[in-house]
């Protein structure tokens, strides 16, 4: 049945569009409902699936790999036990904070500005990396899954708010804002960050299945308050006026009201096209004809195409004079008529192909092809068959334009034999949707170029033990759509779901497997360059040694040193530590200097108790206790000299009495460190594992090399000739240095930047495309046909 969300025939021809008679009370009425509605609903399905949330939770305590991981499982199961309710009360009042301040900032004339602004700043906070970083993720997968729903709200809401459109990012009824209130409302229950994050992600898992529906019911409310209720997009598939339907109701296929589908083109300038197709002589104006074939919206990426095939080809792929006449049934000689192909046939014959109809004499337009479904490239056996020639010119467009992209992702290096012989068997699907969809070709969020995308990007990596399961997983997938789908886009969506969810699963495997050793060797980093870095910070510190009294001197040198060493060491220069301890070195630096006013001298009273607390906690957490006492007999003459406003003079004990610190004990490289197995290095690397700092000269290779971010993909060739893909893991901050692994977490190999710049310039190291495998189709397609603007389209 249509979504009654984005099919406007499906509405009552007396549900007025009321919004330019609406008052800014009516407007704000309805907003608040809207609002209201979405926190509501989403609330109630999550309170209805606590239970199955814990459940979850005590599964995954089960399958955990380390104590601290199952830990986190159980608090999970424990928080929502105990504190469920209370949570949905601060997700609904973060919900609605967060939509009131993006419907003000909407309404104001800096919205966009305001926005975009906030976005860079999220993007270059560090604390809030991880953090955007999940909502972003799984509000592209409900963004994916609810697509057609949120397309009507889009356009109903930029009508209540009388804006021409509305982006993704600025919508607060999209996902993204749902999740940000969740989050921030665990925030404000002050859940730690791990914590957070899990129940996040167990709360998107938990509504998934129910939010398009709920958005559903969001149009469903402004329908029936007249908020454009015939709204002109994502109609019921029909065949345009140019065509004569087959079925009474003009069903496509059994398809009427396709959900979410809109016959992107212009059916009027379709007719007057196939009618000049049609015409005796019309070769002439073939050209001429499909220069204007329809613009449609999203950047028009079919329209496009279309053109500059045409173009290319001066008609050649449309039809000869005679050909063009049998698309409407003209004579080509005598009186023999040719058939012609509607779209309500064409996609009934492509069911039948989709099924696998062995007798092809009962599908129209294939009697006479040799065209066998189980067989690789299925789509260039269409071209060859009558069912091409047969059909309208935009139908033989379309097939024509799926082939070629089909003919990329066949061609794609990246792809493993396995997975594109999976992708095969989506051919036929896809042409169907592309057929009645053009959105396919400009939306990169469509659900059937995710799928495709997905299924592509899991097959990177793999190795002779794992690909196994996961051919198994994706042609358990790819057969659910095979078989599945009718009619129904969200077939599409629950499958990349399903699949999304079995690579998150192994993610989350690899990442407690490797995690630890990043770790490790994040600290044995640190520690090759920590005395240099603590060496700076105390010679900005003691450098005017005549102002600094010898004590204070000798302590920071001897013993505050080694507190800085194994801080840095331990959390780096960017964590709270590293500057709690610097900021010690300065209070202590500030207490000894003369106070020369009333307001001072109270201020080191106040002062003095934290700061001699957090002087003695960091000697202890180096285990210098020791010196304590030594240091403060004297410290203490200091500060009374402070107070009065004069520091006694050094004496030459002061030194003495501090004495040598003993011996650092020799920082143990963890076993972590050392747990990955590691990989055949490149042909050309004596060891894999040694890093080579060599000079090495300033191109287009290092420049590539340097701009690597973590989980980027890189092919390395071994000495053996053999080849293994490896994901960037982990950089180092301060040498320059690559640790790649494979999806398992393990089989690691290391690198220093110019090493692999010379892997990549020898063409032993490839970088993978960071594009999903439809971006990268329709880039290669665009280079055969306009390859000057293929860059820039793609």
């Amino acid at each position: 049945m249509a979504d009654i969300s984005t099919i406007s025939s499906a509405h009552p021809l007396d549900a007025p569009d009321v919004v330019g008679g609406l008052t800014p009370t009516d407007t704000a009425a309805l907003l608040t409902g809207c609002r209201d509605r979405l926190a509501h609903g989403l609330a109630t399905v999550f309170a209805q699936h606590l239970g199955g949330a814990s459940e979850d939770f005590l599964g995954m305590a089960d399958r955990a790999t380390s104590m601290e991981q199952q830990q986190l499982y159980f608090s999970a199961m424990g928080f929502l036990d105990n504190r469920g309710q209370q949570l949905l009360q601060h997700f609904r009042s973060a919900y609605v904070a967060c939509f009131d301040a993006s419907v003000a900032a909407l309404r104001s004339k800096e919205a966009a500005t305001v926005m975009h602004e906030t976005d860079e700043l999220r993007l270059v906070d560090t604390d809030d990396f991880e953090r955007d970083l999940a909502i972003g993720k799984l509000s592209a997968r409900a963004a994916c899954n609810c697509s057609q729903q949120l397309t009507a709200l889009d356009r109903r809401l930029a009508a209540l708010l009388r804006v021409p459109r509305i982006s993704q990012d600025d919508n607060p009824l999209y996902p993204r804002t749902l999740f940000s209130a969740m989050l921030q409302a665990l925030n404000d229950m002050e859940v730690r960050e791990q914590l957070a994050l899990i129940l996040l992600h167990e709360f998107e898992r938990q509504t998934s299945v129910e939010l398009p529906g709920v958005y559903a019911e969001l149009n469903r409310f402004l329908i029936q308050s007249g908020v454009l209720p015939t709204i002109p997009l994502a109609g019921p598939l029909s065949a345009p006026r140019s065509e004569t339907l087959d079925q009474p109701g003009g069903s496509v296929g059994g398809m009427s009201g396709w959900a979410g589908f809109e016959p992107s083109e212009d059916p009027g300038l379709t007719e007057q096209e196939e009618q000049r197709l049609a015409e005796p002589g019309a070769r002439a104006e073939t050209r001429v004809e499909f220069e204007r074939l329809p613009r449609l919206a999203n950047d028009d990426v079919f329209g496009q195409l279309a053109r500059a095939i045409q173009t290319a080809s001066r008609g050649r792929v449309s039809r000869t004079t005679t050909t063009t006449g049998a698309l409407k049934g003209g004579s080509i000689t005598g009186n023999q008529e040719t058939p012609s192909l509607g779209l309500a046939q064409l996609i009934e014959a492509l069911n039948g192909l989709q099924r696998g109809f062995t007798d092809l004499r009962q599908i129209p337009g294939l009697s006479s092809a040799n065209i066998d479904p189980r067989r690789g490239n299925v789509l260039q056996q269409i071209r060859a068959a009558p069912m091409m020639m047969w059909s309208r010119p935009l139908d033989a467009m379309t097939i024509d334009i799926v082939a070629r992209l089909f003919d990329a992702i066949f061609n794609d290096p990246e792809l493993s034999a396995t997975v594109r012989a999976e992708l095969a068997k989506l051919q036929i699907p896809v042409l169907k949707v592309a057929l009645v969809d053009k959105s396919f070709f400009s939306d990169r969020r469509h659900p059937v170029r995710r799928l495709l995308d997905v299924v592509a990007s899991s097959g990177i990596g793999r190795n002779e033990k794992d690909e196994p399961r996961l051919v198994d997983k994706v042609r358990e997938i790819v057969d659910a759509v095979v078989e599945g789908f009718d009619a129904d886009l969200n077939v599409f969506a629950v499958q990349t779901y399903k699949l999304e969810e079995f690579l998150r699963e192994e993610e989350e495997h690899a990442h407690s497997k490797s995690q630890r050793v990043f770790d490790q060797l994040e600290q044995r980093d640190r520690q090759e360059i920590a005395a240099t870095r603590v060496a700076q910070e105390l010679a900005a510190r003691t450098g005017d040694a005549g102002t600094l009294p010898v004590l204070v001197s000798a302590f920071f040198d001897r013993f505050w040193r080694r507190v800085l060493n194994d801080v840095f060491i331990r959390t780096g220069d960017a964590g709270v530590q590293w500057q709690e301890a610097l900021a010690t070195m300065d209070d202590l630096i500030w207490s000894v200097q003369p106070k020369d006013t009333a307001e001072e001298r109270n201020r080191l009273l106040t002062a003095l108790p934290d700061l001699l607390k957090r002087l003695r906690r960091g000697l202890e957490a180096v285990h210098l206790e020791e010196a304590w006492d030594p240091f403060f007999d004297r410290l203490i003459r200091l500060h009374m000299g402070a107070l009065h406003k004069e520091l006694p003079p050094d004496q030459a004990s002061d030194q003495e009495a501090l004495g040598e610190p003993p011996p650092e004990a020799p920082q143990e490289v963890s076993a972590a460190a050392t747990a990955l197995s590691f990989a055949d290095g490149p042909a050309g690397s004596d060891d894999p594992r040694s890093v080579t700092g060599e000079e090495a000269p300033s191109d287009q290779y290092l420049e590539l090399a340097k701009s690597l971010e973590v989980g980027d993909w890189v092919e390395f060739q071994s000495f053996r000739g053999t080849r293994k893909t490896l994901r960037l893991g982990w950089v180092s901050k301060y040498r320059g240095v690559y640790l790649f692994t494979n999806r398992q977490g393990d089989n690691a190999l290391t690198l220093a930047t110019t090493s692999l710049a010379g892997h990549l310039r020898k063409g032993t190291a490839r970088v993978l495309s960071s594009d999903p495998l439809t971006d990268r189709a329709v880039a290669q397609v665009f280079e055969q046909v306009m390859p000057e603007t293929a860059t820039d389209t793609a």
